[in-house]
């Protein structure tokens, strides 16, 4: 849920198909440096090449992330607050206790909602050292690490969300393989995103000047390693077993600046109307939820095979 920078480390590797779905059909749509961010023409996600090592992406997780504890408290949490409310809305209105575990919890501000509430069990996993024990302080259960290193037990969780954090996975189906291993058979999953198209033109010079704040082109200001679309996450999750229930829009993170709030506010607003308008058809973003449940043995299979003739 942290966003950080700067970057960790790229090692320079060639990368000639999709690093999600294996094709060869890529296109460059930014280049910075030995940096390129790559779109896959097949299954619609973009990617960022070369991706860094796993022992530079843990380190630069280990090192406390991009921002320091006091900015997270004072502005982050602040601003997510939106976002987050319309998840916990949702959650709650699907089911009124259990076990919750949220990947990528930070400082704990959203379990925060459930840990305070006797019939739900909060557990959350952390790499930052220094966000988790903020989360402890909170009455949160947090492993500092990651879900494999968690080891917790087949079949634990109601629910499990991965909010703001899953384009951090460097290998996202070994993770949503383990997600589903200690998901409950009728619990859910829900992946909260920003969507990949909206991230790439928000960081054009004039836009991102008005929107953001700032210049900086999304190659330098933005340490993701993919960029999702609903098109995407869907497939990936039809993969690893996986049964999509619901793709909602979310509204944009509270902005620094009127002007700027109002802009997001006014995008958000009209994205969500037109979303609403053609039923689900059209999205523009800024953020998306994707619920999704596990998928029987038998439509396991037959996405597998679904995809492999894709």
């Amino acid at each position: 849920m942290i966003s950080v920078a700067p970057t960790p480390h790229f090692a320079v590797v060639a990368t000639p198909a999709c690093l999600l779905c294996g094709s060869a059909a890529v296109k460059t749509k930014l280049q910075h440096d030995q940096k390129r961010l790559q779109k896959c023409l097949h299954c619609g996600v973009l990617f960022v090449v070369p991706q860094p090592s796993p022992a530079a992406l843990a380190n630069h997780f280990q090192r406390g992330g991009l921002v320091s504890i006091d900015h997270f408290d004072n502005q982050f949490e602040v601003n997510r607050q939106p976002v987050l409310s319309h998840i916990v809305n949702y959650i709650r209105s699907r089911k009124d206790e259990g076990s919750i575990l949220d990947v990528g919890c930070a400082t704990g501000f959203f379990l925060a909602n459930f840990a305070k509430r006797s019939t739900w069990d909060a557990c959350g996993v952390e790499l930052t050292p220094s966000a988790a024990q903020e989360a402890r302080r909170c009455g949160i259960q947090v492993h500092v690490g990651n879900t494999q290193s968690a080891k917790f037990k087949d079949q634990s969780f109601d629910v499990i969300t991965v909010l703001d954090a899953f384009y951090y996975f460097p290998n996202p189906a070994s993770e949503l393989a383990e997600l589903r291993r200690v998901l409950k058979q009728e619990g859910f999953l829900a992946l909260e995103l920003p969507w990949a198209t909206s991230r790439a033109w928000q960081r054009a010079p004039i836009i991102g000047s008005l929107l953001n704040g700032t210049r900086i082109p999304l190659l330098q200001s933005s340490d993701h390693l993919f960029y999702y679309t609903p098109k995407s996450v869907t497939r990936l999750l039809e993969q690893c077993g996986f049964v999509v229930q619901t793709i909602r829009p979310l509204p944009a993170n509270q902005q620094a600046g009127l002007l700027r709030e109002l802009l997001w506010k006014t995008y958000s607003f009209f994205s969500r109307l037109l979303w609403r308008l053609s039923v689900g058809s059209v999205f523009l973003g800024p953020r998306f939820l994707v619920v999704a449940g596990k998928a029987a043995a038998g439509a396991r299979e037959d996405n597998a095979r679904l995809a492999d003739q894709l």
